[in-house]
């Protein structure tokens, strides 16, 4: 493929959009794409967060970045989003990043249906609403990225998860079925799975300090993550430069799951 960048983190005339990309790892990966150059669309459930946090940066990145509220696990809210990062990017989109997600925490016994088909329609269904709607923008692009944000519950677990891994679970099978699709096309579709992060989705584990230091005992690095720390994963699996990296899970967890 022919990269339309000069550099492997140089991404000027790269246009990327990011679903929850207003706080935690989505807002810093958004802020890592609008430092190197990209056009840059974010995406929240909160019209006023959104419209906050896209104001803020479009300000320190010369108005390169704009703000959408949607649901991704609304099939209309979907379509409507499509349209819009359709007129603002010509028909055409580079990088898509999924990073919109929720957790609750319970025993299985505790697990009410609603409780786990909420956890399921954001995390899962939701996934698989937006990488459905955001095909036909990566198709008309030279280049085209899809990164899922699943976590390391994919592939292990810990008590009180069930919903969770659950739906990070599919969410990394999703991917590497995609990336299979959409080969023929030259998109690629990787997943990075984090660890545990100091952003809002954790502060009931923050919040608990026995609880803390259990999962840091966990960590080989010893504590949690910064949320700048995974910006450089995002780069990477966003280049042109990653052209032959497609169905892998990127983990970015402290050697969690070293162990």
């Amino acid at each position: 493929m022919e990269a339309t960048t000069a550099g492997p983190f140089d991404f000027h005339g790269a246009t990327a959009l990011v679903a929850g990309g207003a706080s935690g790892l989505g807002l810093a990966m958004a802020e890592g794409l609008l430092t190197h150059g990209a056009r840059v669309g974010i995406v929240s459930r909160s019209e006023n967060k959104v419209q906050d946090r896209a104001a803020e940066m479009a300000e320190r990145f010369a108005g390169r970045c704009f703000g959408l509220c949607a649901d991704i696990a609304d099939e209309r809210s979907i379509a409507r989003l499509i349209e819009h990062v359709g007129e603002r990017f010509a028909g055409a989109l580079n990088i898509a990043v999924n990073s919109a997600g929720i957790n609750i925490r319970n025993p299985i016994e505790k697990v009410s249906l609603d409780e786990w088909e909420s956890v399921q329609r954001t995390n899962s269904t939701g996934g698989f609403l937006f990488a459905k709607g955001v095909f036909p923008l990566l198709r008309r692009a030279r280049w085209g990225r899809l990164i899922n944000v699943t976590s390391i519950f994919a592939s292990r677990s810990f008590p009180h998860r069930a919903s969770y891994a659950a739906s990070k679970g599919a969410l990394l099978q999703l991917t590497k079925t995609l990336s299979i699709e959409w080969a023929p096309y030259g998109i690629t579709v990787n997943a990075i799975s984090p660890g545990p992060f100091l952003t809002e989705i954790n502060r009931p584990v923050l919040a608990d300090s026995e609880n803390y230091k259990k999962f840091c005992d966990l960590i080989p690095l010893g504590r949690f993550g910064e949320p700048n720390e995974i910006v450089t994963a995002c780069l990477f699996l966003a280049s042109p430069a990653s052209s032959y990296v497609t169905g892998s899970d990127l983990t970015v967890d402290g050697g969690w799951k070293a162990r």
